[in-house]
């Protein structure tokens, strides 16, 4: 890799929001020739914060392989809302790519409309059943790892939510007891179809870091972390702001759009209008012009 093109991928990783603005000015083809030659990951932390319209025309023209492989370093609620912008056809193969692990929670937020509790729930928030015993409960802690929340929901054999514990009373409580014993009942709760707006703005935020997420039978279909709630916040939020930010950004530091150049040459010339860019013949990312 030359020094400019490490520049740009170092820029990308640092400014994803800067590179998502960008590219909405692109065209789709163009765009996508550029999240096609980065690592998944950096691909990923930009295509989180495009526009809606701009998702749907980089998921259209990613090649279906590496679109599947951007999607698997997301996280599962950012992950929805990319495949929501998808047609049925190719969120299915996209879908079928994935490691099992992923696919089924990813299909199960889908069934849900976007940017609704639902689709945002992580389905895999550790839930117990309320008739285990609390030592028991403490076993299974050990290896719930990015799914572990700082509370443990607890559900019926039906898995109806039933209770909830904090992980410090789940520790500090009797080995011999129940969950049921242990509990705290009637949790706070939200319903899968209620929509951003409400759940953002829910007050029980200010008492917990998550909330549990029930269907129309009071089933737990996940829960939701406040910081994912504000981080989305924060990503549509980026949509609204002026064009001056992006100003203001590429005027930071003209070497990295200078290195992005080099991999993008006319997403490069748009956003530094009125400058001679040199674009060395067969740069990354390079596109022919198709218009």
């Amino acid at each position: 890799m030359r020094p400019d093109e490490r520049l740009a991928l170092g820029f990308m990783e640092a400014h994803p929001d800067g590179v998502a603005r960008l590219l909405e000015r692109s065209e789709p083809a163009e765009a996508a020739a550029l999240l096609a030659e980065v690592p998944a990951g950096v691909a990923a932390g930009v295509l989180r914060l495009l526009s809606p319209a701009a998702v749907a025309g980089c998921g259209a023209a990613l090649p279906v392989e590496r679109l599947a492989a951007i999607v698997s370093e997301l996280p599962l609620d950012a992950a929805a809302a990319v495949m929501h912008r998808l047609d049925e056809e190719r969120r299915d193969a996209v879908l079928a790519l994935l490691p099992v692990t992923a696919e089924a929670p990813l299909r199960r937020l889908l069934a849900y409309g976007a940017y609704t509790a639902g689709a945002l729930a992580d389905p895999l928030a550790l839930a117990l059943p309320d008739d285990l015993t609390v030592a028991e409960a403490q076993r299974r802690l050990r290896g719930v790892g990015e799914h572990l929340f700082y509370y443990l929901y607890v559900v019926s054999r039906d898995q109806t939510l039933v209770g909830v514990l904090d992980l410090p009373g789940l520790m500090s409580a009797r080995p011999k007891d129940t969950l049921a014993a242990a509990m705290h009942r009637n949790p706070i709760h939200l319903e899968v179809d209620t929509g951003f707006v409400t759940l953002a703005a829910h007050p029980a935020w200010q008492d917990f870091d998550a909330l549990p997420v029930v269907d129309g039978q009071g089933r737990l279909v996940g829960a939701i972390r406040h910081m994912a709630v504000r981080r989305l916040e924060a990503e549509l939020g980026l949509r609204a702001r002026t064009e001056s930010v992006l100003a203001t950004l590429v005027g930071l530091s003209e070497l990295y759009w200078a290195g992005l150049a080099g991999m993008f040459p006319r997403v490069a010339a748009a956003a530094l209008p009125g400058r001679d860019l040199p674009v060395e013949s067969g740069a990354i990312g390079e596109v022919p012009d198709a218009r």
